[in-house]
């Protein structure tokens, strides 16, 4: 179930994605471009690779981790609880999606303010993340409207799934809204109210569909730049695992798991293989192939 937004795409300049290649896989033999295989885009090696041979590493620091998400300055603390408290799953994607929408924030004010003194350190990846419906072709059920999810789902499978989901969403938004707002205020930087909450849909639907769990445990959730452009597929021609690269850095290392093809697309097995076909599309925001 895709919404077709080929007539009026919302796309993400090319610039955008080239300035995330170069600042986080300098040297690298990877392109982001048009998806042939799914929507908006997607990664391709440009060389021939063996299987298990080394495609790129990425150092860990230019992740968004957990321990970034502890670590904020201000925020730290009490998002630490927020990890500890709820749910196994939960603890960590709220948390993350609490992170994440503050860097949004954060670069929304660098570039009001015309002051690249105010950007982070993940700007070149802010910069390219979907921020709602079209954008980049990309589409999630919390981006939609109440009706939109009656008139859609209801009487069907996901309905109730959507539903909880929102629910969830909503609640633990509502915290997060609160934390940003006093955040904002304290640094005296003008955001609405409504401007942070649009921020925090943004970063939950940006968590649930583009974190990786690489290792055991819910502590190995992370967002991986440029990796997580790769397609989903159950039969991948990539594979990622955390090491460290050549230098002795920790980095997420991707392999080929078979033979890739040069100017080939390359796809990861990103999400859970649990999940029935509607779970899926609520969760991911798209169906998952047979």
């Amino acid at each position: 179930m895709y919404f077709d937004f080929a007539d009026d795409p919302i796309l993400i300049e090319q610039n955008k994605y080239d300035n995330l290649l170069t600042n986080t896989i300098p040297s690298t033999m990877l392109q982001i471009a048009r998806s042939t295989v799914g929507h908006g885009h997607g990664l391709y090696c440009r060389s021939s690779v063996s299987a298990g041979s080394t495609i790129c590493t990425i150092p860990l620091e230019k992740c968004i981790t957990l321990e970034d998400v502890r670590s904020h300055p201000e925020l730290g603390r009490v998002l630490g609880i927020m990890q500890d408290d709820l749910e196994e799953e939960e603890g960590p994607t709220a948390s993350m999606a609490a992170y994440l929408a503050s860097e949004m924030l954060r670069e929304q004010c660098a570039e009001w303010e015309e002051d690249p003194s105010l950007s982070g350190p993940h700007a070149d990846y802010i910069n390219i993340l979907p921020t709602g419906r079209a954008v980049s072709q990309q589409d999630h059920v919390l981006w939609w409207s109440d009706e939109d999810v009656e008139r859609l789902f209801e009487g069907g499978a996901a309905y109730e799934k959507a539903l909880a989901l929102r629910e969830w969403v909503k609640a633990e938004g509502e915290i997060i809204e609160g934390m940003l707002v006093s955040n904002l205020a304290e640094k005296q930087m003008g955001l609405s109210v409504s401007q942070v909450r649009g921020a925090v849909t943004n970063a939950f639907v940006n968590v649930l569909n583009r974190s990786l769990y690489l290792g055991d445990g819910e502590e190995n959730m992370l967002l991986v730049p440029v990796l997580d452009m790769a397609a989903h597929s159950i039969e991948p021609n990539i594979k990622a695992n955390l090491g460290r690269n050549e230098m002795g850095i920790p980095a997420v290392i991707v392999t080929a798991a078979r033979d890739v093809s040069e100017s080939e697309e390359l796809t990861l097995n990103c999400y859970s293989t649990l999940f029935e076909g509607h779970e899926f599309y609520v969760m991911y925001g798209f169906i998952d192939s047979p």
